[in-house]
């Protein structure tokens, strides 16, 4: 294990990432702290699921003080990079759900709820999911449907 993991590791354990999270001056920082878990195996992860998907749960708290974090809307352009880093965060917990304990599912899916729907709201023409400039966003995941 690296030095800066093992930085990390002691981060989301002592709480600093939990009061990092708790402002917007900080949020940005500590999302990119989360984000350096992409780089582990999904058997490296799985440890950390359940701490990254609370930190997610005060990310998400954090920003409802302030905005609308839904893709339904547009924001205001200084708030633009928070939400932006707050659904890059979704998209990758999305991609790599596979790593995370099936015992926090509920929780992973109340998250992903915020970018699992279809419906936007265009103003003046602007779809919000391009303002945030995620490219995953605009690729909208179907289930197939089945009948019996």
């Amino acid at each position: 294990m690296s030095n800066n993991f093992r930085k990390l590791d002691r981060a989301v354990s002592d709480g600093s990432l939990v009061a990092r999270l708790s402002t917007l001056h900080h949020f940005r920082y500590a999302t990119n702290e989360i984000m350096k878990f992409d780089h582990l195996e999904d058997y490296d992860l799985q440890p950390y699921g359940e701490k990254i998907i609370t930190l997610m749960e005060v990310a998400r708290w954090t920003l409802r003080q302030r905005m609308d974090v839904s893709l339904i809307m547009l924001c205001s352009k200084k708030h633009v990079p928070y939400k932006a880093a707050y659904f890059k965060l979704l998209v990758w917990i999305r991609r790599r759900r596979s790593a995370f304990p099936t015992n926090i599912d509920d929780r992973i899916n109340s998250l992903l709820e915020d970018i699992n729907h279809e419906i936007v709201v265009c103003t003046s023409g602007i779809d919000p999911r391009v303002q945030l400039g995620i490219e995953e966003l605009l690729i909208v995941e179907t289930a197939a449907v089945s009948s019996t």
